[in-house]
């Protein structure tokens, strides 16, 4: 008889699908982490000429939260680049976008110059009249062709609206929109606004005809994703910075504050709250209480375990990497590099915690705030251990991003 199992449990397809489908997210996010990483350390900061430590982490479903230490001018070229290589990854400026065209067959002499012109300007399109041959199967073409799009359009028109055969294009390109497949560029052609459907009232539909070159420069601009919206600048130096925590609710920073200001190691479950706990603490509402905390779980910075009448939250590493300078007298930011120095200095190529504590006379809380930030920041290849004394990493190796941080400390 032959057994078969999955990491040491009987083989169960849907336990199968979902261990895999988990572990496919979780490379994805590690894949996330490393690129914003990587975007960052091919920059340096053009106000100092430095390289600015930057910190990335998790934050659920399957987000990632990066922040850094540089001026403004290098946060927008990071978030400049990040975007830039978002679009690529997804095909952009190398792959033209494929457009599945929709229109009424009586529509037709009007639809061929709209396809010519998108064709002429590098959107590839599915037209029925060229991509169904006799004895073709329609209805597997249609599939085909709405499988591959990344836009759908459809031209709307009197005599469109009231074709079966449109109407059902139509639904299909809206569930490929509600599922994120593709884009939905409704076209009006010879249609009033009022007359279109309930569905797509609430959608721009502009207005196009073959003839108007300005209504058919906006619809290529707007598959290529071209914005009409100016590159936005820097504000004027005049202009008084925002404080680091200005993004976050009044409850979120309360609440933030406080886990950072009662945990005394910084370590794994330090401190454990309640929703009842942290407004006793803190003076906020019930449900201002609820929505900082939802604030900061989105935020990948603390974790919150709910049941029927009980409800547990701790914080997360990156917590105290943006509280502690508010709480403590210590920026773990600054602390990362001075340990990257400290590592490089002693000489050694591994290190424990309790080794770094020997040659810094930091306390436990203020090492692990530290460890926090060099792992989120990468700048040594941390390895953690369950069990042991609660340190937020149980071991780290030099790295070339070790001997650059502590360079540029």
């Amino acid at each position: 008889m032959v057994s078969i199992t999955w990491n040491g449990r009987p083989f169960d397809s849907g336990r199968f699908e979902r261990d895999l489908r988990e572990k496919v997210l979780e490379r994805a996010v590690e894949m996330l982490i490393e690129r914003g990483r990587a975007a960052a350390a091919s920059l340096v900061d053009p106000e100092t000429g430095a390289h600015p430590l930057t910190f990335a982490w998790k934050a659920p479903p399957t987000s990632v939260r990066i922040s850094t230490s540089g001026s403004e001018a290098y946060a927008l070229e990071l978030e400049n680049r990040l975007d830039k290589e978002r679009s690529q990854g997804r095909g952009g400026s190398d792959v033209p976008p494929v457009v599945y065209f929709a229109h009424a067959s009586e529509d037709k002499s009007s639809a061929g110059p709209i396809v010519e012109h998108l064709m002429a300007n590098g959107i590839d399109v599915w037209f029925d009249e060229w991509e169904i041959s006799a004895g073709d199967s329609l209805r597997r073409k249609m599939d085909a062709g709405l499988g591959a799009c990344t836009h759908f359009i459809v031209l709307l028109s009197p005599t469109a609206l009231k074709k079966p055969w449109v109407n059902g294009e139509i639904d299909a390109g809206f569930v490929r929109r509600v599922e994120g497949s593709s884009k939905f560029i409704p076209l009006r052609l010879g249609l009033a606004l009022t007359d279109l459907p309930p569905l797509l009232k609430g959608m721009l539909s502009p207005e196009i005809a073959p003839d108007n070159q300005p209504a058919l420069d906006a619809l290529v601009n707007a598959v290529h994703g071209v914005s009409a919206k100016p590159a936005l600048g820097l504000k004027p130096r005049y202009v008084q910075r925002v404080a680091e925590l200005a993004h976050y609710s009044p409850a979120a920073i309360a609440i933030g504050k406080h886990l950072a200001h009662a945990s005394d190691e910084a370590g794994m479950f330090d401190p454990q709250a309640d929703s009842n706990g942290l407004a006793a603490a803190t003076g906020l509402s019930p449900e201002d209480v609820e929505l900082g905390v939802l604030d900061l779980v989105e935020a990948g910075l603390i974790e919150q375990r709910q049941s029927f009448d009980d409800d547990t939250i701790w914080p997360l590493g990156p917590l105290f990497i943006t509280f502690d300078p508010h709480v403590r007298d210590w920026r773990p930011a600054d602390d990362a590099r001075a340990l990257a120095a400290t590592m490089v200095n002693l000489g050694a190529d591994q290190y424990s915690p309790s080794e770094l504590v020997e040659a810094t006379g930091w306390s436990k809380r203020r090492m692990n705030a530290a460890l926090h930030a060099v792992k989120a920041a990468g700048l040594a290849d941390c390895h953690s251990m369950l069990g042991g004394e609660n340190w937020a990493v149980d071991h780290l190796m030099v790295t070339a991003h070790t001997r650059r941080a502590a360079r540029a400390g």
